[in-house]
């Protein structure tokens, strides 16, 4: 039965790999195939010029300005320089990076340049607008001749420029059916400079509709990671016990944080919308000291899952490169730590790639130490960091236009995390019922064997009709046969009652009425009596109604037994025992009385100490020890002793019990 089922966990297990690999490579045919549109570039300008009859502007409403635009290197042309006179100019296209024109002439990543175009037959309308979503790192934009859009300012300098590079809208008049388009940009701190982004043209609705939609689109991802991070924030200060029992919450949420605040600086910088007074140099070390944390705290989350995946000591490696990257951000000057981005992102697109591929091959091998769900978990938020990353340098060096994949997986990242926190916590709470249901079971299973003890226990008590005592009783009707038979007779009917009654007692049962304790005490007593005749005298003062209530077995015959063996017996005269049974309020009171030679103190200790040894070297008290043990097991109550050399009195009040049915058999 266990191979059996050993087989269908380890069948399961292959085909959810199977289904996982399949996704995966689905999934990687979908990326493929984006990137290939998204890098594939359909230029609607040529030759620096774009007629809007030959597109598809009057049913859109907007347009993206790619392809080929006049570029003047090295020169800020405004539109009275371009109005007459002829310049020198390449074609370059846009977007991109300013490295390379059309005809192959290379450029400084930073410098200075002019970008001009011209849009014809534009349909007929008043309002239109521009959209520029990233010009690094300073630039005017001129429309017919009318300075629309400053960011930043421009400058042959760095020492005279001030970045600005942000995602503005603006918005103007258009009386010809004509507009030209000059953009003048500079770049002195950035990695390499240009029109890195589309500028978009389009009626004024259109364009407002596009880019307010653009907005929410990667708003709504951030709200997505930072509502994470928040959540799982407060989990980590509100649940001490969560806290202890998931290491991984905290890092978690502080990466989910951090990289939403990361992205809200990026594309349309929508950090900029809540603090507009932001500067470029502040959003740029900001951004990046977010980006090297958010870093650090994903390796340490991979390391929280489970330290197969990344070792402490290959995590503490990637810690500290990260950290001398956070130094060099808040040191550095920008244009200085701002050339060490390029290492820096290929860096970690490669460490990442590094770190996915032991963790996949990791989970296909199906490494023991780590869970089925860990694994699939940690292949996919890897996989998805790794392509933020390399979303992001595409961005960054102008060759890819959008950061479309950036804002999902990074959503995909904060999700799959939470999942797996969710899957672990209701594991946990799985095996927690388990674990309670197997202690409930156990401690069923101990109630029954202390049950079962008891009645071993009792088994044993009964066992204890010592051989002496029953040598003597058959001796003793062997003898009173030759001289009295009708008196032999009487006795071994007594001890057949005695015998038989002792062994009716019900093992599986954990009460007998005080009737047939009191049958049983009568048969014991008959048979003494008969053996020691007038030594032994027994009376009883017992109340009727006190007959069906029921108590646990072999408690009232052992005292009674006690009393006429240990205590009247030890007199050579004899003596008197009393057996006293009341009802008083809710309990039954037991007292049996001797006027024999007491019992010693030291002994008497012994026995309310359960002191076996000693009990057994002074010969006598096995019984009342424990009767003693058992009442206090059963009924929570103790035996309570009165002795002297005139006599030993020993009580006790036991709770009725109203839960058990009587048992009247005989």
């Amino acid at each position: 039965m266990t191979f059996c089922l050993s087989t269908q966990r380890v069948g399961s297990l292959k085909r959810t790999k199977i289904i996982f690999i399949v996704g995966f490579l689905v999934t990687m045919s979908a990326l493929i195939l984006y990137y290939v549109h998204a890098l594939e570039t359909t230029p609607s300008i040529h030759n620096g010029a774009i007629d809007l009859s030959n597109t598809e502007f009057s049913e859109d409403g907007v347009i993206a300005l790619d392809g080929e635009w006049e570029f003047y290197w090295n020169q800020f042309l405004s539109p009275s320089d371009l109005d007459g006179e002829q310049y020198a100019f390449q074609y370059m296209n846009v977007p991109g990076n300013w490295l390379r024109d059309e005809a192959g002439n290379t450029y400084a990543p930073k410098g200075y340049a002019t970008y001009r175009v011209t849009i014809s037959h534009i349909p007929d309308a008043t309002y239109f607008g521009l959209k520029k979503a990233n010009i690094r790192n300073a630039s005017n934009i001129y429309v017919n001749g009318n300075l629309v859009l400053e960011d930043g300012q421009i400058a042959k300098h760095l020492e005279e420029s001030v970045a600005g590079n942000h995602s503005k809208v603006v918005y103007f008049e258009l009386e010809e059916s004509t507009a030209e388009i000059i953009v003048q940009a500079s770049n002195h701190a950035y990695i390499v400079g240009g029109i890195a982004k589309s500028i978009t043209f389009g009626t004024q609705e259109a364009l407002t509709q596009q880019h307010y939609l653009k907005v929410l689109f990667e708003f709504a991802m951030i709200l997505v990671v930072v509502v994470i991070g928040l959540f799982y924030l407060f989990i980590y200060f509100a649940n001490s016990n969560y806290r202890k029992r998931e290491p991984v919450t905290l890092p978690l949420a502080l990466s989910c944080l951090f990289f939403g605040v990361m992205n809200s600086i990026y594309s349309e910088r929508i950090i900029a919308i809540i603090l507009p007074d932001l500067t470029l140099n502040s959003t740029f070390r900001f951004g990046h000291f977010m980006s090297a944390l958010s870093i650090i705290l994903v390796w340490i989350v991979v390391n929280k899952v489970n330290r197969v995946f990344l070792p402490y000591v290959l995590r503490n490696i990637l810690i500290g490169f990260y950290g001398i990257f956070i130094v060099c951000v808040l040191t550095f000057p920008l244009e200085i730590y701002l050339n060490m981005l390029t290492f820096y992102m290929s860096a970690t697109v490669v460490l990442f790639l590094a770190v996915w591929i032991r963790i996949a091959v990791l989970f296909i091998k199906a490494h023991p130490h780590a869970s089925n769900v860990e694994h699939s978990t940690l292949v996919v938020t890897i996989f998805s960091v790794f392509l933020f990353w390399l979303d992001m340098i595409m961005y960054s060096l102008g060759a890819k236009t959008d950061m479309l994949i950036s804002f999902l997986t990074i959503s995909v990242y904060s999700i799959a995390f939470a999942i797996l926190l969710i899957v672990r916590y209701t594991n946990s709470y799985k095996n927690n019922e388990k674990l309670t249901i197997q202690l409930i079971e156990t401690f069923s299973t101990l109630d029954q064997t202390t049950r079962e003890a008891q009645r071993n226990e009792l088994a044993f008590l009964q066992a204890q009709i010592k051989p002496h005592f029953l040598f003597n009783a058959l001796s003793s009707i062997i003898s009173l046969c030759y001289t009295n038979g009708e008196r032999a007779g009487k006795l071994l009917t007594d001890l057949s009652g005695y015998l038989k009654r002792s062994f009716q007692i019900d093992m599986n049962t954990d009460f007998v009425t005080i009737e047939n304790e009191l049958r049983l005490i009568q048969a014991f007593v008959d048979i003494e009596k008969a053996r020691f005749g007038d030594r032994i005298h027994v009376s009883y003062d017992i109340d009727d109604d006190v007959l069906p209530l029921r108590i646990i077995p072999l408690v009232i015959e052992p005292l009674v037994e006690n009393a006429i063996r240990h205590g009247v017996l030890t007199k050579k005269s004899g003596g008197e025992v009393k057996l006293t049974i009341k009802k008083q309020d809710q309990s039954i009171f037991i007292c049996v009385e001797d006027n024999g030679n007491g019992v010693e103190a030291g002994l008497l200790r012994s026995i309310l100490n359960q002191e076996g040894e000693k009990i057994q070297a002074k010969g006598n008290g096995v019984s009342l020890s424990n009767i003693h043990a058992r009442l206090q097991n059963y009924y929570d109550v103790e035996l309570q002793f009165d002795t002297s050399q005139q006599g030993t009195k020993v009580y006790v009040k036991v709770p009725t019990n109203h839960d058990q049915e009587e048992d009247t058999d005989d």
